[in-house]
């Protein structure tokens, strides 16, 4: 008797993660930059070149060297003369290791973290593993049918048009089976232990910024920030969405731990996708 092959069940991968594999290990190599690179001279290399514009006319910022030891940046004026006055290199350093400072997430909401919403998410992963299990077995079931009905169809007990129409009724039945589990599995979120592995990263990442050499510095700053524009002494940011969300929830915690002590260890705050 020839029989259909089932489809494979196997693991989809989950849903695209919070934060991508990728991007936590880009991070890793940027901050683990070692002294013997800090120390190393590049003529001329200005950390924020290209990646901060001007906040009156949009216009890019360029550094350039003064008495042989100053940098200073000014915009282009590519779109005509700009009023934007120049800028002190270490004045946009402190901004930014600002933007990197609101990244770091004080040690017990760290723990917390750890703790309280790692259970939280191994819970409702089981929740949908079980969900999964119950429709792959009610699966296997119209499968078991379809044999039985295939072998009363050699045995001359059913017709070949009745097989058919009932086979067909039946795969539909397993058609909407599959969608159900491949819509779980999609819908799966990515695991909170990488999110709160990379928390635990950027939270090295105001500590070295200002010991890094210019050049790690932009790549590291081309990694978590998105735009930058410089207007009157002031640095205003846009950060790509993991690190942004995690610049919101961080600020809130801190918020709500002003009005009352724990209240910054609320759920919502930190689940943000």
């Amino acid at each position: 008797m020839r029989t259909q092959r089932k489809p494979s069940f196997s693991a989809r991968p989950p849903y695209e993660a919070l934060v991508s594999r990728e991007t936590c290990q880009r991070v890793q190599e940027l901050l683990d930059t070692r002294a013997a690179n800090r120390t190393r001279k590049v003529k001329h290399d200005f950390a924020y070149t290209g990646l901060v514009y001007c906040g009156h006319c949009g216009c890019p910022l360029f550094g350039e060297m003064r008495k042989g030891k100053y940098v200073y940046y000014h915009c282009t004026g590519n779109r005509g003369k700009c009023l934007e006055p120049y800028a002190r290199e270490e004045a946009l350093s402190g901004r930014f290791a600002n933007v990197l400072q609101d990244l770091i997430i004080p040690p017990a909401i760290l723990k917390w973290l750890g703790d309280v919403v790692l259970d939280s998410d191994r819970t409702e992963r089981a929740a949908r593993a079980e969900s999964i299990k119950k429709l792959k077995g009610r699966y296997d079931q119209i499968e078991a049918l379809i044999e039985t009905m295939y072998l009363d169809k050699l045995d001359g007990r059913i017709t070949h048009e009745f097989f058919d129409k009932q086979a067909a009724i039946t795969r539909r039945d397993q058609n909407c089976l599959l969608r159900k589990i491949q819509d779980i599995e999609r819908a799966t979120p990515a695991p909170v232990g990488q999110a709160i592995d990379m928390l635990r990263l950027t939270s090295r990442a105001s500590e070295l910024f200002l010991q890094q050499p210019a050049a790690e510095q932009r790549r590291l700053l081309q990694t978590v920030v998105e735009k930058a524009a410089w207007k009157g002494g002031t640095l205003q940011t846009a950060l790509f969405e993991p690190f942004e969300i995690l610049r919101h929830s961080n600020q809130e915690s801190y918020r709500k731990e002003k009005e009352k002590a724990g209240s910054g260890r609320e759920m919502r705050i930190w689940l943000l996708r």
